[in-house]
């Protein structure tokens, strides 16, 4: 019987770790979710073992709770985590975003203000999956016109926790109508060449993510709380 190189499993695990996670994130596996090995090995077309090493990793990233004895589940989103990663994209978007101004030119201002003419049709179509996709956008346009275009990438890497409460806020009444206000306010500071004015419409609107907490009533005592025995979902 022919064996699987290592490296060959390592690509496998990494595509069902990124397959998974934004299943997770995205809300497709709810929190509490039950995951199998056999019914992601089966539905994801891969052996064992690469969904055993992936569900290693997503329960590192805090994606992901093993339970001995029990079972593996989606984890409940952490309150915890989300108020590192805000801290950590505050920090650093709050730092670029001065240089931006200060480096914008004519060409980057009408990518951002395209951006906006587009997150206004998705906010007419009700399109929240569009949004997030250009609310993404518009954030990395920001950091590559600063020059600090690596900044946005470690960013995404830290903002996991941040974007699965994303997700559900982008579906809250007139959510996606409040978030495009503010966007338009980071634009204009950033168009006018004035770091403070972006900085602080920046702070306020990464600051959002707070009330949007509240709002949906996350807290400690849901992590805490035992997982139900549920199935993992098949496509």
């Amino acid at each position: 019987m022919a064996t699987i190189p290592a490296n060959k499993h390592l690509r496998l695990a990494v595509r069902v770790f990124e397959t998974v996670k934004e299943e997770i994130i995205g809300g497709a596996l709810e929190p509490n979710t039950q995951l199998s090995e056999a019914d992601l090995s089966e539905r994801l077309g891969v052996s064992r073992t690469p969904v055993r090493e992936a569900l290693i990793k997503l329960a590192e990233d805090g994606l992901v709770r093993i339970v001995p004895q029990v079972g593996t589940f989606v984890a409940p989103i952490s309150v915890d985590s989300v108020n590192e990663a805000q801290f950590i994209r505050e920090s650093l978007e709050c730092a670029l975003i001065v240089d931006t101004a200060r480096r914008i030119d004519p060409s980057s201002v009408r990518r951002l203000r395209d951006n906006l003419d587009q997150q206004a049709t998705a906010v007419r179509d009700n399109d929240w999956e569009t949004f997030y996709d250009l609310d993404e956008a518009l954030h990395a346009l920001l950091a590559a016109a600063s020059g600090h275009a690596m900044a946005w990438r470690v960013i995404q890497q830290s903002k996991v926790h941040m974007d699965r409460v994303r997700h559900v806020s982008f579906r809250m009444p007139d959510h996606m109508t409040k978030l495009i206000g503010q966007h338009a306010a980071i634009v204009e500071a950033v168009a006018d060449g004035d770091g403070g004015r972006a900085q602080s419409a920046l702070r306020e609107h990464l600051r959002e993510i707070f009330a949007t907490v509240e709002k949906l009533g996350l807290g400690e005592a849901s992590e805490k709380a035992p997982p139900p025995r549920k199935r993992a979902i098949r496509s």
